[in-house]
């Protein structure tokens, strides 16, 4: 024999992106699971407010702390009668009474009946809820109150009556759609990049005979490439329980360098009890020294059964975790 032939296994051609992608969907996972679990956060103050349009009304002087996580947020609810409209605005004002954030809401609710083909009933809906989130980056002392800028009924008529607001605060929100959103995206990136592995390298050969006996020859190998070898293999219903792959590899000049039997690991199709065909693989990884033309020759046995054998080769390839290959060294 005019090589070298050794068998171990390499971890030279990991690849390691496939692992951070899938560390950022667990630290995903858990900052939702976080999320879930204490994102509601912590509850500082609730109150109802009587608000009179133009005079702003405020809760008691808070401190505000930066948080670990999560911002302090502040939600307010109007509680208005039916067919009424109302314009209001949260406001977050420091110590010297600056602004510092404001979010304006504009909340309705409506309610009628109808009638259609001797039908009726009644309907409702409403907009009252709004929200502002802050995070802050250093303490404080704040004042969080609510103004009402309009207020009148669903014909445009003024109203001059107080407006129920229910303001609530928390601190330590998270906000987990956000999380969701990008658990989403990230899982589809590991999904493509685990994916990726397996059809890396360049496809250097791919050859399918209607028979048991294949004959093929490509340009691949070298020091640093990493050839994977994949047969296929389809039988019919009078296919044996097992069946054998004999390896034939010879080098450029038709010399045989290495030989080797697999057994095929086969999947069985049935129907109604009765084995309809079934289909298997064989596949290895292979070093082989110099780059140059190799011949495969693939002969499967017992041979009576097999409808089509494919060979695939690709050459160049990664791997997600260490891999058994056979060395090929010309002498």
């Amino acid at each position: 024999m005019t090589a070298k032939v050794t068998q171990g296994t390499t971890t030279r051609f990991i690849t390691y992106w496939p692992y951070v992608s899938i560390l950022t969907v667990l630290m995903l996972v858990l900052s939702l699971v976080h999320a879930i679990l204490l994102g509601m956060g912590k509850p500082l103050t609730s109150m109802t407010l009587q608000v009179v349009e133009g005079e702003p009304t405020a809760l008691p002087v808070m401190p505000l702390k930066p948080e670990v996580m999560g911002a302090l947020r502040i939600d307010a609810v109007a509680q208005i009668p039916e067919n009424r409209w109302v314009t209001y605005e949260i406001q977050l004002r420091d110590a010297q009474g600056q602004l510092l954030a404001t979010g304006i809401k504009q909340a309705w609710k409506e309610a009628g009946t109808w009638a259609e083909d001797g039908e009726s009933g009644s309907w409702e809906e409403a907009d009252l809820w709004a929200g502002l989130d802050v995070r802050p980056i250093q303490e404080e002392t704040v004042t969080i109150g609510v103004e009402v800028l309009e207020y009148s009924n669903t014909a445009g008529q003024e109203i001059n009556e107080p407006v129920p607001i229910r303001l609530t605060v928390r601190s330590g929100v998270v906000d987990h759609r956000y999380l969701l959103v990008g658990l989403g995206g990230t899982l589809i990136l590991s999904i493509i990049a685990v994916m990726g592995v397996s059809a890396s390298g360049t496809l250097a050969l791919s050859k399918t005979i209607g028979d048991s006996d294949l004959i093929a020859r490509s340009v691949v190998g070298g020091a640093n490439s990493l050839v994977k070898m994949k047969v296929n293999i389809k039988s019919d219903e009078t296919t044996p329980r097992s069946l054998d792959l004999h390896l034939s590899l010879k080098n450029s000049a038709g010399e045989v360098i290495y030989t080797h039997t697999y057994p095929v690991q086969l999947s069985f199709q049935r129907e109604k009890g009765r084995v309809k065909g079934a289909t298997g693989y064989v596949q290895d990884f292979f070093l082989l020294e110099p780059r140059t033309s190799y011949g495969f020759y693939v002969e499967v046995y017992p041979d009576q059964s097999v409808d089509s054998t494919s060979l695939y080769l690709r050459d160049g390839v990664s791997t997600l975790r260490p891999v058994s290959a056979v060395q090929i060294q010309a002498l």
